[in-house]
């Protein structure tokens, strides 16, 4: 597991926020703290979902989801992403392997790096 905190641009509509988000290798799916969500408006799930962490015993709890555009490195992704609402989430924002690899981003020397610049998706 490699991660890298950098700051990034998340915006819904017509509103943007500067947030710090957690690089993550080890997290398969990307995530937002509740509080940000808030800003933003989410959908809220009529039943809190419970995900296992990496730590015997604990658990995330995912109370909805918000899809947002995302700005990297002043580079605008593609595609809008779905973002998992978690309560009490340590950092603003967690962008796992689903986002990195569609779109090439990785890790190098603690550094956030791509693949492509700009950063593409593509169909397969």
């Amino acid at each position: 597991m490699v991660s890298v905190l950098k700051t990034i641009i998340i915006r819904k509509g017509d509103r943007a926020l500067e947030v710090t988000a957690l690089f993550d290798t080890g997290s398969r799916g990307s995530y937002i703290s509740e509080k940000l969500a808030e800003k933003l408006g989410f959908e809220k799930f009529r039943e809190v979902k419970r995900v296992p962490l990496a730590v015997k015993g604990k658990y995330a709890e995912i109370i909805g989801d918000v899809v947002v555009s995302l700005i990297v490195d002043g580079y605008e992704l593609p595609e809008r992403e779905l973002l998992g609402v978690i309560r009490d989430l340590a950092v603003d924002v967690i962008i796992g392997l689903n986002i990195m690899e569609k779109y090439g981003i990785y890790i190098e020397n603690d550094e956030l790096k791509f693949r492509h610049k700009p950063p593409s998706s593509a169909i397969l």
